[in-house]
């Protein structure tokens, strides 16, 4: 009998302790660098221009069987006449918005923000980060994160970025992953020294293959302690897809005081987290609502790849790093509402190109208030047979946990890669807001947001950014990007900022930034608000080499620029290819007039060679 109709009521059950799987690092300072200082920005980007082929039999085929199967049960309601559905909460008011990290030939989105008390803010993107100051509305320039890390000399390609903001400390921390290989594979994590995201930065490179296995990391995500900065990421094998190499997801638990002064970080990996007997997958880590928690930190986790389940796993790390009471606990816990694995999103256009990628049920965005856990994931919402969103609490999180969960669609719109941040002003007010992109057959991929009022109540959708077009980048489906962002802006009680994607005039994603409040209380006067557009990133075209090259099987290439008497100038990148159609795209604004050679290669096997000149 399905678990679901037998738990009428949500409760925890059985729960564990991990034996001690800890490992012990010492991460020693590999630089300091004032990134604002930093001129010479070499851009270097590479895309596989075409989405990979599904392989049959394969994870991915069993996934896309999945998803077509629930399709044909739950069929998509035509998208005309659209009804309003009854809410019940007022909607989320929008103030401040702007035009973020802009298209950069990199694909997905994956969208992230941080915003200090001093109003200075970090929206990440694949692969560049851009810099604001709130309280002038003045751009503080965008950087590629290669240009940023540029003192870590790391020439593999950097992707996934996290950002995130500590209010205790007034300090930021950017984490992101270079290489995918097991021998080319680490983790950049940035502390900033101050609260100015343009001044100086301690740059740590920790393990990707930290138990010398064979494997890769893929996918981070962070959340911050009173004491610690903790960092989630899966280990992969070698030359297969996230959902067939996956091994185990992993916590990183980090001494951040260390990073911020720029000694040598105190760390702990936590290795073999599973329940009975099975790994989880895609640890989640619950961020404080209203201000930072500690010691020890939760994570959350579903069976993001079944095509039905109502189970949701709460993992613990008890303590901080030294404790005698350190451990990893897990536990399951049962909801009133199962989750299902999310049909792809459609969007117009051609025929070839208007679905996106919605990947998974994964837990996506999560925060602590008032001994309670709220979080968000992507589900089929049944009702209309589209996307929706999965919104869960966790009540009586010290005590006795319970879980009780309502699934958020619409009758036009597909709902993607949600997230979700407090609000609320006291003990007993547990509002959130919850941003996510949006598209649809007749709407172009934009940026929405949805109030809760703590008490089971939702508002209408807000639309926070419309799209200018339809995203056509590479053949087949588009992304929509893995994540998006929210922050609750701590010194200001019931304000939250998000990033998320739009599809631009040209066919292409864009990121835009928003500020929301609840209620009216939470809203800056109008006279701040920011230039709708901001031309930033890239550089003109004069500036720029683009290249397009085709593979007929994978390969490990170095993109090299050479002068004329045979010198290396600079290595740009060194990443595993795709076979198929690329394009690589670098700045060649670092370069002093002259003529020079791009050089591609795979090992000692000249593979592309191209003359061009810089004026």
């Amino acid at each position: 009998m399905n678990r679901l109709l037998c738990c009428l009521l949500a409760l925890c059950f059985l729960g564990s302790v991990t034996a001690q799987n800890m490992h012990f690092f010492s991460i020693p300072l590999k630089g300091t660098s004032n990134v604002g200082a930093i001129k010479n920005d070499w851009n270097p980007v590479l895309r596989n221009l075409e989405m990979p082929s599904v392989i049959p039999g394969s994870e991915k085929a069993k996934v896309k069987a999945i998803k077509d199967s629930l399709e044909l049960i739950y069929s998509v309601k035509k998208e005309y006449n659209r009804q309003i559905e009854n809410t019940s909460s007022p909607a989320p008011l929008m103030n401040r918005n702007f035009q973020g990290n802009v298209y950069n030939y990199s694909v997905p989105n994956d969208n992230e923000l941080a915003v200090s008390n001093g109003g200075k803010m970090v929206s990440v993107q694949n692969s560049t980060l851009f810099k604001y100051d709130l309280n002038t509305n003045a751009t503080l320039g965008s950087q590629s994160l290669t240009a940023f890390a540029t003192i870590l000399a790391n020439p593999n390609f950097n992707y996934d970025p996290k950002v995130i903001y500590d209010p205790e400390a007034d300090r930021f921390i950017c984490v992101f992953l270079n290489g995918s290989t097991d021998s080319t594979t680490s983790i950049t994590v940035a502390f900033s020294q101050t609260g100015d995201p343009n001044g100086t930065w301690n740059f740590y490179s920790l393990p990707g293959n930290p138990l010398a296995n064979h494997l890769w990391t893929d996918y981070p995500a962070l959340a911050v302690s009173d004491k610690e900065l903790f960092i989630t990421v899966n280990l992969l094998q070698d030359n297969m897809s996230w959902q067939t190499g996956w091994v185990q997801t992993v916590i990183w638990q980090i001494n951040k005081q260390t990073g911020f002064t720029g000694a040598t970080l105190s760390s702990v990996l936590h290795t073999g987290i599973q329940f009975n007997g099975r790994g989880i997958r895609n640890l989640c880590p619950v961020k404080g609502g209203s201000f930072v928690y500690g010691p020890g930190m939760y994570f959350l986790s579903d069976r993001n790849l079944d095509a039905h389940n109502d189970t949701i796993f709460l993992v613990h790390v008890t303590d901080t790093i030294g404790a005698s009471g350190l451990s990893v606990t897990e536990s399951a816990l049962i909801s009133n509402k199962g989750y299902y694995m999310p049909p792809n999103a459609h969007q117009p256009g051609p025929t070839i190109t208007n679905t996106i990628a919605t990947n998974d049920s994964r837990i996506l965005g999560a925060f602590q208030e008032n001994n309670q856990i709220q979080f968000v994931c992507n589900t089929l919402d049944t009702a209309h047979g589209k996307t929706g969103i999965y919104h869960g609490t966790i009540h009586n999180l010290s005590t006795t946990p319970a879980l009780t969960a309502h699934v958020l669609g619409d009758t036009l719109l597909y709902y993607g890669y949600p997230n979700i941040s407090y609000t609320g002003l006291g003990a007993s007010d547990n509002s959130s807001i919850i941003s996510f992109d949006h598209s649809a057959l007749t709407v172009d991929p934009g940026f929405s947001a949805i109030a809760y009022d703590g008490n089971g109540n939702y508002s209408a959708h807000t639309a926070l950014k419309t799209g200018a077009s339809y995203m056509n980048i590479i053949t087949g489906t588009q992304r929509w990007g893995d994540y998006s962002g929210s922050q609750r802006k701590y010194d200001e009680p019931g304000v939250v900022w998000v990033n998320g994607l739009y599809g631009n005039s040209s066919h292409q994603n864009s990121t835009w930034i928003a500020e929301l409040a609840f209620s009216p209380a939470g809203i800056v006067e109008a006279s701040k608000q920011a230039p709708a557009e901001l031309s930033l990133y890239p550089n003109p075209l004069s500036e720029t080499m683009e290249v397009s090259f085709v593979l007929q099987e994978h390969a490990y290439l170095s993109f090299d620029v050479y002068n004329m008497q045979g010198k290396l100038v600079k290595t740009l990148l060194r990443n595993k290819v795709m076979s198929g159609n690329n394009l690589f795209r670098f700045s060649m604004e670092p370069l002093p007039a002259g003529t020079y050679i791009l050089q591609i290669s795979d090992g000692n096997k000249q593979v592309f060679s191209k003359r061009f000149v810089k004026s």
